[in-house]
């Protein structure tokens, strides 16, 4: 009686055991794969690193420590390639600083040269966006200044101004619009800039300006959730402007989210 309750145990076993190794071919296949993903995404990491795309470099190393977080090749690498992005981009930021009020154009290059290496660099993108409309502003008022100079002697004559020059000289006023653009009041900001794009539809300056203050439009009505009058600004933004084409396509979705994800708590059918 007692020999057929160890064969039964013994096919236990043997299953049991056949179980387990299974499990480990799987697993070993899967490790397997694992190692191979995460050498040919260090070696296209390298390849970045070699062309200067440091900062590719760097994302190539995160998917890779995503995967495999235990690999301590991968996160060697990652922390030193993390490092040399950082000093190279600080270096191109501290140079873009010194510049800063010497050679304004000499700094912005350097900024723009630290984005390119680290483009997620917020110190480098504030300077950046202070020394392009610092630019723009000083620009628009020598031009301003420059134009009441020009007027100023037929004023002096009483000459009657044409149909033509009427209509030129609508009014508008830069400081309106700038510090309705430093105060967030960009409806205003884009009327005024819209005046003088109207008088001067080539200036770089003021169309800098005027896209700056509809994608802020754009960014604020996107935060309350006002997806169509977001995509009406973010619309009106040339394309390539910072994060333009992520919200357009962020606005575009949201406003294609079923209608009843839409219907306020208020307008629900209570049970």
């Amino acid at each position: 009686m007692g020999k057929p309750m160890r064969s039964c145990q013994n096919i236990f076993q043997w299953w049991s055991l056949f179980g387990v190794l299974l499990v480990c071919a799987g697993c070993a296949h899967e490790d397997a794969q694992v190692k191979v993903f995460t050498e040919q995404t260090v070696k296209v990491s390298s390849n970045f690193e070699k062309r200067g795309y440091l900062d590719n470099a760097v994302e190539e190393l995160m998917v890779a420590n995503a995967v495999a977080p235990d690999n301590p090749v991968v996160l060697g690498e990652l922390n030193r390639m993390v490092v040399k992005r950082n000093r190279e981009a600080e270096k191109h930021f501290k140079a873009g600083l010194a510049l800063r009020e010497s050679d304004p154009r000499g700094a912005r290059k350097e900024l723009i040269e630290a984005l390119k290496i680290h483009n997620d660099y917020p110190e480098a993108v504030a300077e950046l966006k202070k020394i392009q409309l610092e630019s723009a502003e000083s620009v628009i008022q020598a031009r301003s200044r420059r134009e009441e100079n020009l007027v100023a002697p037929r004023m002096q004559e009483k000459v009657e101004p044409t149909e033509e020059e009427e209509v030129e000289s609508e009014n508008y006023s830069l400081d309106i619009a700038i510090s309705s653009f430093e105060k967030g009041n960009y409806d205003t900001a884009i009327r005024e800039f819209g005046k003088m794009k109207a008088r001067y539809p080539h200036d770089p300056d003021i169309q800098s300006y005027l896209d700056r203050s509809w994608y802020n439009s754009g960014i604020s009505w996107f935060m309350k959730k006002e997806y169509r009058r977001a995509l009406t600004s973010f619309s009106k933004v040339p394309k390539g402007f910072e994060r333009v084409e992520d919200y357009l396509a962020k606005c575009r979705a949201a406003l294609k989210a079923p209608q009843a994800d839409k219907v306020k708590p208020s307008q629900k059918i209570r049970r």
